[in-house]
């Protein structure tokens, strides 16, 4: 994603920067980085919503499942697929599920909340 953020900068902005002097730390420093500032706030805005999820695979496949492990290995998307799999708990299933959604939810609109204050051209909305 940065990489084609980086490739999206108009080249002219490079060649102005190299006629005015500019080293290559200050073209990074001047020119990229704020180019690229929307882009990375957006990224982060959207990471901070994926906080609560867990690598399903990692956690559920790898200690293959084992009762022994919960205590260590257990995340909320591993608890949520064994309460629908092997207890049958739909509504606990899915309140666990709409929680973690909620919480995401709240803190995409907190970060973007924060963003808006500080520079309203890059919030999300």
């Amino acid at each position: 994603m940065y990489f084609a953020g980086i490739l999206g900068i108009d080249a002219e902005l490079y060649e102005a920067a190299k006629i005015d002097g500019a080293k290559r730390w200050q073209m990074i420093t001047n020119v990229t980085i704020p180019q690229l500032t929307p882009l990375i706030i957006i990224l982060l805005i959207m990471s901070i919503g994926n906080m609560f999820r867990g690598d399903f695979g990692l956690h559920y496949f790898i200690p293959n499942n084992n009762g022994m492990t919960y205590a260590t290995t257990d995340i909320i998307d591993t608890y949520i697929y064994r309460a629908l799999s092997e207890l049958g708990d739909v509504s606990m299933a899915s309140a666990v599920g709409l929680y973690q959604s909620v919480v995401g939810l709240v803190l995409v609109v907190a970060a973007n909340y924060t963003v808006r204050k500080i520079n309203e051209e890059n919030s999300l909305f």
